[in-house]
C-alpha cells in the first residue's frame, strides 16, 4: 500500500495542511504524508492575469517522486486559470497521478467554511484522478463548479454512482 502525498505553495496554514489530510484518509481511506518540496518562484504565472496556470504547476508536480507515491496534491495560496477560463479552483490529471488546489477563492473568514470547501474541491479532484469525471448530481463532490455557491451546494462526499466507481479504482491500491 503506498501513500496520498501533500504539500502546499505559498502560505497554506498548517492546519489546513493537517486537516486535509484527514480529509483524505477518511474518504478515500488511504494513508497521507505531508511534504515539503521547492517551489520554483513565479513557475506558471502569467503577469497580464496576475494568476498561475494550472496546468504547468500539474506539470512541475510530475517531475516529483517520493516512496510509494499513489497520489500526489498540492494546495496552492494563489490563484490557479486554465486556458479558456477565468480561473479555477483545482485541476487534476483525469486517471492520473497529479492534482492542484487553490485556495485563493476558498478562502471566507468563516474557517469552518473555509475547510469545507476546500475538503471538497481535493476530494473532487483526487477524484478525477482516480478517474471519476463530472458527475450531473448537484450534490454530488464530482459535480462541477464555477462559483462559491455551487461549490457550497454539493457535499463533501461522492454520490452512490461515483462511490461504486471510486471503489472499483481503489481496489487495486489496497
Amino acid at each position: 500500500m503506498g501513500y496520498i502525498y501533500t504539500t502546499s505553495f505559498g502560505k497554506v496554514e498548517e492546519r489546513l495542511l493537517l486537516g486535509t489530510a484527514g480529509n483524505i484518509k477518511e474518504v478515500f481511506g488511504i494513508e497521507v504524508r505531508i511534504s515539503s518540496v521547492p517551489f520554483p518562484p513565479r513557475l506558471g504565472f502569467d503577469p497580464s492575469r496576475e494568476q498561475y496556470h494550472a496546468g504547468t504547476l500539474l506539470g512541475y508536480l510530475s517531475t516529483l517522486d517520493f516512496p510509494d507515491l499513489i497520489k500526489l496534491l498540492a494546495l496552492v495560496e494563489f490563484d490557479l486559470y486554465e486556458k479558456g477560463l477565468n480561473f479555477v479552483f483545482g485541476e487534476a490529471q483525469l486517471g492520473g497521478r497529479n492534482a492542484v488546489v487553490s485556495v485563493f477563492r476558498l478562502r471566507t473568514e468563516n474557517e469552518r467554511l473555509f475547510f469545507e470547501r476546500t475538503f471538497k474541491e481535493v476530494n473532487h479532484e483526487l477524484g478525477h484522478t482516480f478517474g471519476l469525471e463530472h458527475c450531473p448530481d448537484p450534490e454530488c463532490v464530482m459535480s462541477f463548479s464555477n462559483s462559491l455557491m455551487e461549490v457550497d451546494r454539493k457535499g463533501r462526499f461522492f454520490c452512490r454512482s461515483c462511490r461504486e466507481k471510486l471503489s472499483s479504482a481503489l481496489k487495486s491500491y489496497s
